[in-house]
């Protein structure tokens, strides 16, 4: 086998040498077959006559010898590459157009591809990562509500198929030590948390349980840019103890440079955090707030479905220990965390993936029209092959081999076309997609790219290749073939039908995606955001935070400011939210509904901009000393008392009163009703809300000050204030919310904006492909047409009857466009606002848009030929 194997690749890899020897060696067998006639005593030239009889040809003996090595077939493949290659070469008018309309639809798909691999295809980037998941646990009508301590600790004791369980809490904090103060993202995590998600450090250690145990935080991990930008990269930080308020915090870490906390949308926990402490505290009792994002590692072996089971028995257990669990209709759900992290933009990228490949058929239906229509002019080249003795399947072989040449072309120059358009997906992605920030043109991206180069070569040359077999010996020596046989005009007709058909699937969901981002710009979120400035700083007091507000309102352009503990469509904070019920309900029904928890200080409503219906805002008085009050906003009113009057009544919520965190169930009187807030999200109202004064719910907060002129004006004068009251006080996550809209605006731009492009592309392409069939029946006619108005044809008629003709398939198309978009339709559904998927005013627009263009595509070269001089039509022909 292996002396088989040498011969074999030395035969396709020397060639000339080898060929050489076969020369030799029939040269030398066919002398001594002469002299073998000679000394049996016939003259020379009788012996040279009988030598070449017994041998027959020597091509044919050479072909056999070829066959025998196995190379033939791919010196026959190279022999047809090299023809192919020129004959390219010698068309570069089609060689460009082809070659482009290849690199269009081949490096959409290489971009989008690269999307679909890095976000739904590649592991997350942690050690054994398809075996984490993330746990969501059911209270009320929530299902995927953070854990309480508590809760966290008995999963981790009761559970077999969890081999770790860990839990982050994000919050915001000043970097400790010395230096100008820096406001970022704090994690308090489980001693297990980070070692779950980073196999070693870049330097020093990852938390052990002894970090935990302490009362006070006494051990910090930090992350790789904080480490670079604080502290220089000094691997002498490690070790060292740095000024935390009244105490000293030791870092005993640094996270690796590309250590990125990837977890799904609605958990509020960012992708870049600077800070690491140990989650320290008694969680043996029930009860506490729930607050801990919860992620775990399942055992080897375990399924998801097997861990599902274990959780919901757990979950039965913790509700016969705490009865309040009962009530609040407690649930363990379990998810991969892959899975669950991309699950609100899988179906918007798979979309997206589909959009590309209307594409690329769209662009391989083109060439292939662009192959039929020089098969014509090639036409006397394929019947002398057959003439020769070619059968159908080598001249097939041939034309596949250049298809798939053109399609290898195509894919070289898409590589450019997708790096293109991945440095745009790059800058105009939304926040939601940032992990579309690690695209790259990898191995695996390029061998897709080789892959569907050579199947869109092989797919649009399939139908040209074996029209073209197909040939007329007599007719087409005669000269006769150059016209279009019936079988390439249904040809033609059924591609220029699929190319109009998938551009009006691909119009009629842009339409929608375009219409839903204009619903979107309409929304009312229920605030006015021009003009209003927000930012962060340290948390402090109800002294420090009320005299930091008079403060702030004593700047000139300022109109109003207040404070918030989360900023509407700001996911950047852990959301609080907890149920609601008003007097006289039934203790299993206390748990049923739930709200948002905001706390704020008085002239938030006015700050913002949001409508106060009825009622009055908070006061100075209404603290923890006075009776506790609450206002609500008319989605919960409506909900709890339909028809009623809300004022004065009572509802039962959580607030603190006794300090930071130290949450108890309160009774509160509404005095207050505003107008609903989208703090979530433009198009979806997730729950109502309950605002409290700050006094009754001390937390981190945002504030918000609106100005008479340009908001970024004012930073300036706010970090004065608050140096006034704490000059170790950083001004931090200063955003307008005007920005903090136009985020949340941000996919839905994202994806009209790709879907517009995707359109354009086709309906381009389709238009090419119309007008080019249309000119090339033309130019096929122009002597009938000559003949037609030599006769007496007006040019009126002439442009009737092409456009009737060529207008046909187009037609058909649009009806099959009708119908592929109508059952397409129902997959937007998801991605759509204020406008429904099979809204009949859409498919009119696009049905009447698609018919002008197909029309005016079709007219442009039938109006050219209704105006040919007959004499030089007929001299043409």
């Amino acid at each position: 086998m292996l002396s088989d194997l040498r011969i074999r690749l030395r035969a396709l890899f020397r060639r000339h040498a080898v060929e050489g020897e076969l020369d030799d060696e029939l040269r030398f067998h066919f002398d001594q077959q002469v002299e073998k006639y000679v000394r049996s005593g016939l003259m020379r030239e009788e012996a040279l006559r009988r030598a070449r009889i017994e041998f027959g040809g020597l091509d044919q003996v050479k072909e056999e010898c070829r066959d025998a090595r196995g190379s033939q077939f791919l010196e026959t493949l190279a022999q047809d590459v090299r023809y192919g290659l020129r004959i390219l070469r010698k068309s570069p008018g089609f060689t460009s157009v082809a070659v482009l309309t290849l690199a269009l639809g081949i490096g959409a798909n290489t971009a989008i591809f690269t999307v679909v691999h890095a976000v739904l295809l590649n592991p997350l980037p942690y050690p054994e990562s398809e075996r984490l998941a993330i746990l969501g646990f059911g209270i009320g009508n929530e299902h995927r509500a953070p854990a309480s301590g508590y809760q966290l600790e008995q999963i981790r004791e009761r559970s077999r198929l969890f081999e770790q369980v860990g839990g982050i809490w994000v919050t915001n904090s000043v970097v400790p030590g010395e230096g100008e103060p820096e406001q970022v993202r704090l994690g308090v995590v489980t001693d297990n948390f980070l070692s779950l998600l980073c196999a070693k450090p870049a330097a020093g250690r990852l938390f052990m349980r002894e970090d935990a145990q302490s009362n006070v935080p006494s051990a910090l991990i930090i992350s790789y840019s904080l480490w670079q930008r604080r502290f220089g990269g000094d691997p002498g930080v490690i070790g060292r103890a740095l000024r935390a308020g009244e105490g000293s915090i030791t870092v005993v870490g640094v996270l690796p440079r590309d250590f990125r906390l990837v977890f799904p949308d609605d958990s509020n926990v960012p992708l870049n955090v600077d800070l690491f402490v140990p989650l320290q505290g008694d969680f043996s009792k029930p009860g506490g707030p729930s607050f801990i994002h919860t992620i775990v590692r399942l055992s080897r072996g375990a399924s998801v479905a097997q861990a599902q089971a274990e959780a919901d028995e757990i979950a039965a257990q913790l509700r016969r220990i705490d009865p309040q669990l009962v009530q609040d209709n407690f649930s363990i759900g379990v998810a991969p965390l892959h899975d669950d992290d991309v699950r609100n933009v899988r179906r918007t990228i798979l979309l997206l993936f589909g959009g590309v490949a209307f594409v690329l058929v769209i662009a391989c239906a083109n060439v292939a029209n662009l192959l039929l229509a020089r098969s014509g002019a090639r036409m006397r080249e394929t019947t002398i092959r057959a003439a020769l003795g070619a059968p159908r399947s080598r001249t097939i072989r041939q034309l596949l081999t250049e298809s798939i040449v053109l399609g290898l072309l195509g894919g070289v120059a898409a590589i450019a076309v997708g790096w293109g358009a991945l440095q745009g997906l790059l800058a105009l992605r939304p926040e939601s997609l940032l992990r579309l920030a690690t695209l790259r043109l990898d191995v695996t991206v390029f061998l897709y790219t080789l892959a569907i180069s050579v199947l869109t070569g092989t797919v649009f040359g399939l139908v040209p290749a074996f029209a073209a077999s197909h040939v007329d010996l007599i007719a087409g020596l005669r000269g006769a073939g150059r016209g279009a046989t019936p079988q390439k005009k249904r040809s033609r007709a059924l591609l220029i039908c699929a190319e109009v058909a998938l551009s009006f699937a691909l119009l009629a969901g842009t339409a929608l995606l375009v219409r839903t981002f204009i619903s979107v710009l309409r929304v009312n979120p229920g605030f006015q955001a021009k003009n209003v400035l927000t930012f962060t700083t340290s948390p402090g007091d109800y002294n420090f935070v009320r005299e930091l507000q008079r403060g702030l309102l004593t700047i000139p352009e300022v109109q109003s400011a207040s404070l918030v503990s989360h900023l509407p469509l700001d996911d950047s904070h852990g959301n609080w939210y907890d149920a609601y019920y008003p007097e006289g309900t039934p203790p299993a029904e206390q748990s049923s509904n739930l709200a948002d928890s905001r706390s704020i200080l008085p002239g938030y409503f006015a700050t913002i901009g949001a409508t106060l219906i009825e009622g009055r805002d908070f006061t100075d008085a209404d603290d923890a000393a006075h009776q506790h009050v609450a206002i609500i906003d008319d989605a919960l009113a409506q909900q709890t008392w339909p028809g009623q009057e809300p004022l004065g009544r009572k509802l039962n919520i959580s607030d603190s009163p006794k300090g930071p965190y130290q949450f108890e169930r309160d009774w509160v009187v509404v005095v207050g009703v505003v107008k609903h807030v989208q703090y979530h999200s433009l198009t979806t109202m997730v729950r109502p809300q309950v605002y409290v004064p700050y006094q009754l719910a001390p937390r981190p907060v945002s504030f918000v000050v609106r100005s008479e002129g340009l908001a970024a004006s004012l930073l300036g004068p706010i970090r004065e204030q608050v140096a006034k009251l704490n000059k170790g006080a950083p001004v931090a996550r200063v955003i307008t919310l005007d920005d903090l809209v136009e985020h949340a605006r941000a996919q839905n731009r994202f994806v009209a904006f790709l879907a517009v492009v995707l359109a354009a592309i086709a309906l381009l392409l389709a238009c090419i492909g119309i007008a080019g069939v249309t000119a090339y029946s033309i130019a096929q006619r122009t002597g009938e047409i000559g003949i037609r108005l030599t006769l007496g044809a007006q040019p009126t008629e002439i442009l009737r009857m092409i456009l009737s003709q060529n207008f046909a398939p187009v037609a058909v198309g649009l009806a099959a466009g009708l119908v592929l978009s109508m059952a397409l339709a129902p997959l937007l559904q998801g991605l759509l606002f204020g406008v429904k998927p099979g809204d009949p005013f859409n498919y009119a627009a696009v049905l009447a848009f698609l018919a002008f263009v197909g029309a005016l595509a079709c007219y442009l070269p039938a109006r050219r030929a209704a105006r040919v001089d007959p004499v030089i039509a007929l001299r043409y022909e």
